[in-house]
C-alpha cells in the first residue's frame, strides 16, 4: 500500500493528534468541550467540526482509535515466534500505551456496535496470545486474556509526580506481574477467571 503523501498524509497527523489530544482531555474531563480538544491539538475549533461534527462523534473516533490499537497489536503479537515473548512484550505495550484511559469514557457516550466488534477483536486475540503461552507451558494454566486487561489497567493507575518515574514504576509491575504469569507451578488463583464477555458487559450495559 502506497504511504500516503501531501495533504492526504497532513490529514493523517492532524486527525492523530486529534484523537490523541481528546483522550487527554476526555479522560480527565469527560464533561469538557470541544473546545478544549482543538486547543490541546492545536487546531482551529472549525477544523476540528468538520472532520467531527458532535462531541459523541468524536468520542467514538478516539473509542474506535484505542480499542483499534489494541486489537492490531495484540494480533501482530501473535506472529512473534516465541509465545512467550509476544505475550510478555503485549503486556508492556499495553500497560504503557495509554489506551486504557478510554475506560472512563464509559457511559458518557452511546457506543455503536462497531465498538464492540473491534473490542472483541482485540479480546480474542489475547486469549490467542494466553492460549499459546500456556500450550508452550511458559504460562500458568488458570488464566485468560482478560486477565491482561484487568492487570494492564492496574499498571497503568501507576502515577507519580516525575513522568519518568511513573514509567519505570510501570514497567517494574509489568515485569513483576510477568513473573507471576510464568509461575507454572505456583498455587491456584481464587475464583473463576474473567472472560472477555465479562470485561465487555458494562460497555452493552450502558447503552
Amino acid at each position: 500500500m502506497t504511504a500516503p503523501r501531501g495533504r492526504q498524509a497532513e490529514a493523517r497527523r492532524n486527525d492523530t493528534l486529534v484523537l490523541d489530544a481528546a483522550l487527554d482531555v476526555f479522560s480527565h474531563d469527560p464533561a469538557a468541550a470541544m473546545s478544549a480538544v482543538a486547543r490541546r491539538a492545536g487546531v482551529g475549533q472549525a477544523t476540528l467540526y468538520r472532520r467531527y461534527p458532535s462531541k459523541d462523534a468524536l468520542l467514538v473516533a478516539v473509542a474506535q482509535h484505542a480499542l483499534t490499537s489494541i486489537a492490531d497489536e495484540a494480533c501482530s503479537a501473535l506472529s512473534v515466534p516465541d509465545p512467550w515473548d509476544g505475550l510478555a512484550g503485549f503486556l508492556a505495550w499495553y500497560a504503557s500505551s495509554g489506551t486504557l484511559r478510554t475506560g472512563g469514557l464509559l457511559g458518557t457516550f452511546d457506543p455503536p456496535e462497531e465498538l464492540f466488534e473491534v473490542a472483541h477483536r482485540g479480546n480474542v486475540a489475547m486469549q490467542e496470545l494466553v492460549d499459546r503461552a500456556i500450550a508452550s507451558h511458559r504460562a500458568r494454566a488458570d488464566i485468560t486474556g482478560a486477565d491482561l486487561t484487568l492487570i494492564a489497567t492496574m499498571v497503568a493507575g501507576v502515577e507519580a509526580a516525575d513522568p519518568d518515574r511513573a514509567a519505570t514504576l510501570r514497567r517494574r509491575y509489568v515485569d513483576l506481574a510477568l513473573h507471576a504469569l510464568a509461575s507454572t507451578d505456583a498455587p491456584a488463583l481464587a475464583g473463576p477467571a474473567p472472560d472477555a464477555a465479562e470485561l465487555e458487559a458494562p460497555w452493552r450495559e450502558g447503552r
